[in-house]
């Protein structure tokens, strides 16, 4: 695989970068990535200065805060240290990884929560919970559980690809990403979960599938399919079949995750967030070490000051493909984001 330079006017770049080659070329600098996928490489200042970049992760954090992020454990401890309001949550691991960690450290392994520990866990927090891959992202994995017997069944299956699963308190509210760099907010954005509206005459099913087919990933494949066991059990504890027909301009939500990678809706509502909610996200971003974040909270109403919230998780490299593909009114804060971005690496060997 090679590294080249890349030019805004270059085929096939995805978002990020091509804003950032926009970016460069103002400031004559060059940007270099890998030629196959265009996913990461450096930029280098005329000094020679180079600054590594992988998709939507920039040489800004350090390496153990960009892990800690992606650790939802270790993340969700660091935020509870501080005091910060997040879901309680355990951890599951499988017995494959305690086998494995049973040979260097016997004591730790010991104390480990197994699956046969999980029904307990979850009682004490309260049906209904969420479990999640630990080092997951993209809302891959999620799942909402409403029962021991769904407990057990997607846990023990989760188990066999994954060596670490969440076991997360269910805390209500609307799902925002918060973008934060070196503390100061750069964007706000409501993450509205994958829904269908109703009109009188087409079918759940017949909605669903139109739906879908907007919701195409770069390279074409389809961000979430029709059968998605977790859409069908929306439908079913909705009170409906696949055969339904909503009424008009009724609203049947379809996921709950918002995740815009897998069909969320984004609604840019950074000017209306209230100064408290906006600490909370800085505060966030400072207790886990990163210089730039993407910080997801639950808020039942954002513009309301000391509204109840709670902080879900971080991520060290947000990604805003699926915000600035919701609306033109969009590019202007997205390209602002990129360009904080690039100015504050830049700083750094100033």
């Amino acid at each position: 695989m090679q590294f080249i330079p890349v030019s805004p006017d270059q085929p096939n770049l995805p978002l990020a970068p091509r804003l950032l080659a926009e970016l460069c070329q103002e400031k004559g600098i060059k940007l270099t990535l890998d030629s196959e996928f265009f996913y990461f490489g450096y930029i280098e200042t005329e000094d020679g200065n180079r600054f590594p970049i992988k998709g939507g992760a920039f040489a800004l954090n350090s390496y153990a805060a960009g892990e800690a992020a992606k650790d939802k454990d270790f993340c969700g401890r660091l935020l509870q240290d501080a005091d910060l309001p997040t879901p309680d949550f355990k951890l599951i691991h499988s017995d494959k990884a305690i086998r494995q960690l049973s040979t260097a450290n016997p004591h730790v392994a010991q104390s480990l929560n197994t699956l046969t520990k999980a029904p307990a866990i979850a009682e004490a927090l309260g049906y209904p919970l969420f479990i999640k891959p630990n080092e997951g992202t993209q809302g891959v994995g999620v799942q909402k559980i409403s029962d021991e017997a769904e407990l057990n069944a997607h846990l023990t299956a989760a188990l066999q690809t994954n060596d670490r699963m969440l076991v997360q308190e269910a805390v209500s509210g609307r799902d925002y990403r918060v973008i934060v760099l070196d503390g100061t907010i750069l964007a706000i954005i409501e993450r509205r979960p994958l829904s269908i509206t109703g009109d009188g005459t087409h079918t759940i099913a017949e909605l669903l599938s139109e739906k879908i087919k907007t919701l195409t990933t770069r390279s074409g494949g389809y961000k979430v399919e029709s059968d998605d066991p977790r859409i069908l059990k929306a439908i079913q504890e909705a009170g409906y079949e696949l055969t339904s027909i909503l009424s008009d301009g009724e609203l049947l939500q379809l996921l709950s995750n918002a995740n815009l990678s897998t069909g969320g809706e984004a609604v840019d509502v950074t000017n209306i967030a209230s100064q408290s909610f906006k600490d909370l996200a800085v505060e966030a971003a400072r207790v886990c070490g990163l210089r730039y974040a993407g910080v997801d909270i639950l808020c039942e109403d954002l513009s309301i000051n000391d509204a109840p919230a709670h902080v879900l998780e971080l991520n060290a490299g947000p990604g805003l493909t699926n915000f600035w593909q919701a609306s033109p009114e969009h590019h202007h804060r997205v390209r602002a984001i990129y360009r904080g971005v690039l100015e504050a690496m830049l700083q750094q060997s100033a």
